[in-house]
């Protein structure tokens, strides 16, 4: 099974300044750096060995803080939105001066001033990620703390809106019906390499492959866009750093 570690980036002094910043190159706030190094507590734990990033400083800063021996890969896919005329701008005066197209953005239908359609977001969102998936056939499968059996891991540093729009993407989540990802915070999703049921009354919780480890990476390989989308199961959503921090 694969396991992909879904971490937001840490906080920034336009996220403390309630700022929308999109694609605006803006780097962590002391804060977000203490979030980022609360967060390796659980991304550690996990023992990945693959690492990916956006674009964007923010998000190669909130990585640098897990303490990992990884270098990780730059997917330009898992950039944030961009948000056209709105980057910058205080949430409240967009709030207020796009009422309308505001509240439809939230839910994932405006499209911001000069900005991204919320379907293009998703469309190169879960692009990123089946390649990712793709990507971890020749992975080392690792102990995990939390099964019984080795995965293949990966931590993926995004952003917020890109990471709700990647979850709604895969069909996992309803915006609408989920609050916002905290700074650092960490969803992780699972995928299996058949689309049954998994059972703790299962050998392996019914993940295992026959012909060992290399037929898994062949199956994993020639898995398809659908196939992933229709495997992948949320396993957590929105683990604030906050947590980790007091449970440490």
């Amino acid at each position: 099974m694969i396991r992909v570690v879904l971490v937001r980036h840490g906080e920034t002094e336009w996220n403390k300044a309630h700022r929308l910043q999109g694609q605006s190159e803006i780097p962590l706030a002391e804060s977000g750096i203490e979030q980022a190094q609360a967060a390796a507590l659980y991304v550690r734990g996990q023992q990945p060995v693959r690492g990916y990033v956006s674009p964007l400083g923010r998000t190669h800063a909130t990585f640098a803080e897990f303490g990992l021996d990884i270098e990780p890969v730059e997917k330009p896919g898992l950039i944030e939105q961009n948000l056209g005329a709105w980057e910058g701008m205080k949430t409240a005066a967009a709030k207020a001066d796009y009422s309308d197209l505001y509240k439809a953005w939230k839910k994932g239908e405006g499209n911001p001033p000069e900005g991204e359609s919320p379907q293009a977001v998703i469309d190169r969102m879960t692009q990123a990620f089946f390649s990712i998936i793709r990507d971890m056939a020749d992975a080392e499968p690792t102990d995990s703390v939390d099964t019984s059996y080795p995965l293949r891991t990966a931590v993926v540093v995004s952003h917020g809106t890109a990471t709700k729009a990647l979850l709604e993407g895969l069909g996992l989540i309803d915006r609408n019906n989920v609050i916002s990802l905290t700074p650092a915070a960490i969803s992780v999703v699972d995928v299996p390499l058949h689309g049954g049921p998994l059972s703790s009354s299962l050998p392996q919780g019914g993940v295992q492959v026959e012909g060992g480890a290399e037929a898994e990476a062949e199956i994993i390989s020639s898995l398809t866009d659908e196939q992933i989308a229709a495997y992948a199961k949320l396993r957590m959503y929105n683990l604030s750093p906050e947590v980790l921090t007091t449970l440490g």
